[in-house]
């Protein structure tokens, strides 16, 4: 199956207060978040008639796992499930990748890179030595911590890449027990990751 991606960014640089913040946005709609205003001096900025940012809900029900994320640009973005050579469940967002590994996944070994980004089952799998932070969301306690991340071709680039190991407080499968969502090549900063956990990851209703 194809994954389809789609922005999360302005959710998560207008909106991650939505749930922090308890705000429900413009107006009564809990789903739309104003506009960006123009950074132009007020003497030459432009009227805006942009319309507001609308954050859809999107419901991911696997059997295995069962979520709704909140994200900016569409709503036909869909989850991939992968059995070989272990189950897993992935969510490609633009921003954000999401992903929930069977606990008997092995990893291949090796520190992230070339498209490798870790394999974590459980918060267990945190790597020795990272620094945590420890959140709570709707979904259950997250703990997130900051990895390295290269890329080799003809020369090497490097991110710091945040992730976030979820774990479930009520689990539709007890060998599927957390979501984890990564920040591919540090599109977000680790405090700006621990908005969205905190204020886009829900359960389904």
């Amino acid at each position: 199956m194809t994954v389809r991606r789609w922005s999360v960014g302005a959710v998560v640089a207008a909106g991650v207060m939505l749930g922090v913040s308890g705000c429900g946005g413009s107006g009564d709609d809990p789903f739309v978040v104003s506009a960006p205003s123009s950074t132009a001096p007020p003497s030459t900025a432009a009227p805006s008639t942009a319309p507001p940012v609308r954050v859809h809900a999107t419901r991911v029900d696997t059997g295995t796992v069962a979520f709704e994320v909140r994200a900016a640009g569409g709503t036909d973005a869909g989850a991939q499930t992968v059995t070989t050579p272990c189950d897993r469940v992935l969510l490609a967002l633009d921003d954000v990748t999401i992903e929930s590994n069977e606990v008997t996944c092995k990893a291949p070994g090796g520190p992230p890179g070339n498209g490798w980004h870790g394999l974590y089952r459980t918060a267990a799998d945190v790597p020795p030595g990272a620094v945590t932070q420890t959140v709570q969301t709707p979904l259950g306690e997250a703990v997130l911590f900051t990895q390295e991340y290269y890329e080799a071709t003809n020369s090497v680039r490097r991110w710091r890449e945040p992730v976030a190991i979820v774990t479930l407080g009520n689990p539709r499968s007890r060998n599927h027990p957390t979501l984890v969502v990564r920040a591919d090549k540090g599109g977000l900063d680790q405090s700006r990751l621990a908005g969205f956990v905190r204020a886009n990851l829900l359960p389904l209703g």
